[in-house]
């Protein structure tokens, strides 16, 4: 059997199409071929169309194709090397289509896994970059509780501040405390419970007292402390852990 050849001209292999188009010129209506030919219109609609997928088997329709081109005055062997040339041609890309997924269906599931794979590593690596950034300060919170626990809150650095304020023990203390770096404060406001807060840069608080009030500072240069309006003089440098009685 000689081999196909397919020109890459459609008008020359179109076969419903030649028909439809003969049929208009010489003035007859589809109904009146169904008719004729005892075929259904919707058949010869999808004749026209060269809907393959919806076409009968070839055998019964090259029957029906001799049938319509005699009717109409067409070569019924050109219409049938017409309908062959078409019929390979969409049955080779229907078999194109199914190998290529056959063909690469293993490389599609490498590509899906890869894909995937590389998701998880994206994902963890900023779970351990946004992780390893937050430990820094937990170690420093954890380290900081444990040099706290070694004071005694009676004793410890006294901090130097107005003598006004020392003169005038009656008068209640406001403090105000400005972050200029991340700190830890532990704070007892006359006798009750101690109080902890973390301070990050410019982070602001004020707090009221009858008498007295006591601080753990975990970073003695990251918070400026203003008792009464005047500035206390926080003893130690940047890092350092200091208690400080105020007044």
């Amino acid at each position: 059997m000689n081999d196909i050849i397919l020109n890459s001209d459609k008008s020359i292999i179109a076969f419903g199409n030649y028909l439809k188009s003969m049929r208009t010129q010489i003035g007859i209506p589809i109904e009146t071929v169904a008719r004729e030919i005892r075929v259904s219109v919707s058949q010869l609609v999808l004749i026209e169309k060269e809907a393959h997928k919806e076409l009968p088997d070839p055998v019964y329709l090259k029957g029906i194709l001799r049938a319509y081109a005699k009717f109409i005055g067409v070569d019924g062997d050109d219409i049938i090397d017409r309908y062959t040339i078409s019929r390979y041609a969409f049955e080779k890309n229907e078999t194109s289509g199914v190998n290529f997924f056959k063909r690469n269906k293993k490389v599609l599931l490498r590509m899906s896994l890869s894909t995937g794979i590389l998701i998880i590593i994206i994902v963890l690596s900023i779970y351990m970059i946004y992780g390893f950034q937050a430990n820094p300060l937990q170690n420093a919170e954890a380290d900081h509780l444990k040099k706290t626990d070694s004071f005694s809150y009676g004793t410890g650095n006294k901090a130097t501040v107005s003598d006004s304020i020392l003169a005038n023990p009656k008068e209640k203390l406001f403090l105000k405390i400005d972050a200029v770096e991340d700190t830890t404060l532990t704070i007892i406001v006359d006798d009750s419970d101690p109080l902890e807060y973390l301070l990050h840069p410019m982070d602001h608080m004020e707090l009221e007292a009858s008498e007295k009030i006591n601080l753990v500072v975990s970073n003695a240069g990251g918070v400026k402390i203003l008792l009464n309006e005047h500035l206390v003089d926080i003893p130690g440098k940047s890092g350092d852990v200091v208690y400080i009685e105020l007044p």
